[in-house]
């Protein structure tokens, strides 16, 4: 089949109505569709967790067909709607839908033809509708389909934008590279690192050994205790530093030395 003579054909799987609960199904119920033009080639919808007999779809499918196949009294679409199961899925219904009674009477099938169509039991009975849409358009209109004979829409649209998306991310990988190698021709920033560190160790170091030579002073003076006279030594980098008394300092200190002197 030569894709310039082809066409595509569009189906929507819309919604169900009324379905036939299984008898082993004891939760609510969680329905798909599969649906096909040719057997070897099944698509499948997502699947509905919250529609329970009524559920919802909406789901679209492209279908590379002849013009033969579109105006053909006994062409059409096979539809199998089935619920989740545990150990296996259970078949629900099944549907065949006519192009020659859907699109029957229409000038332009370009135009979305919608349908409701009984779905059959797998006991031949009939129980619930399928809402369902056809449509057919030009196959040089889809030139995203490259060459494929069945897809879902909703797939061709997550494929194009995760492609986006690759390429996006791979442009933005690019700019950050460049950016980084640029940055690098300009500056070196281990040497900047390496002198931070050594200057920083260096400082410490000489502050532990003043720090040392100060208390090895007070220890070989047999001093006991450090007396202030108003000056302070403050930790970090070992300077002296001014810390004026309060008033309430300087009286109790007057007090204390007035006590002292008396016999």
């Amino acid at each position: 089949m030569e894709e310039e003579n082809t066409q595509i054909l569009e189906i929507n799987l819309i919604s169900a109505q009324s379905l036939k609960t299984p008898i082993t199904n004891l939760r609510r119920m969680q329905t798909y569709a599969l649906l096909w033009v040719n057997s070897s080639n099944k698509l499948r919808t997502k699947i509905d967790h919250f529609g329970g007999e009524n559920p919802t779809w909406n789901d679209k499918f492209l279908f590379r067909v002849s013009p033969k196949f579109i105006s053909g009294d006994t062409s059409g679409v096979s539809v199998e709607i089935y619920a989740v199961g545990v150990l296996k899925d259970f078949l629900v219904g099944t549907v065949r839908l006519l192009l020659s009674s859907c699109f029957k009477g229409m000038v332009n099938t370009a135009t979305p033809a919608f349908t409701a169509v009984q779905i059959r039991r797998p006991s031949g009975r009939f129980q619930g509708v399928l809402n369902i849409g056809a449509a057919v358009y030009i196959s040089t209109d889809f030139s995203l389909l490259n060459g494929l004979s069945a897809v879902c829409f909703r797939d061709l649209m997550e494929e194009k934008e995760s492609g986006r998306w690759r390429r996006r991310r791979l442009s933005r990988g690019g700019s950050k590279r460049s950016e980084q190698s640029s940055g690098g021709e300009s500056c070196d920033f281990s040497d900047g690192t390496d002198s931070t560190t050594s200057s920083s160790s260096s400082v410490v170091s000489t502050a532990l050994k003043d720090w040392n030579s100060v208390r090895t002073a007070v220890e070989m003076a047999g001093k006991k205790e450090l007396k202030s006279d108003g000056g302070g030594l403050l930790c970090g980098l070992v300077m002296q530093k001014k810390i004026q008394l309060c008033p309430f300092d300087q009286n109790s200190r007057f007090w204390t030395e007035s006590f002292e002197k008396d016999p």
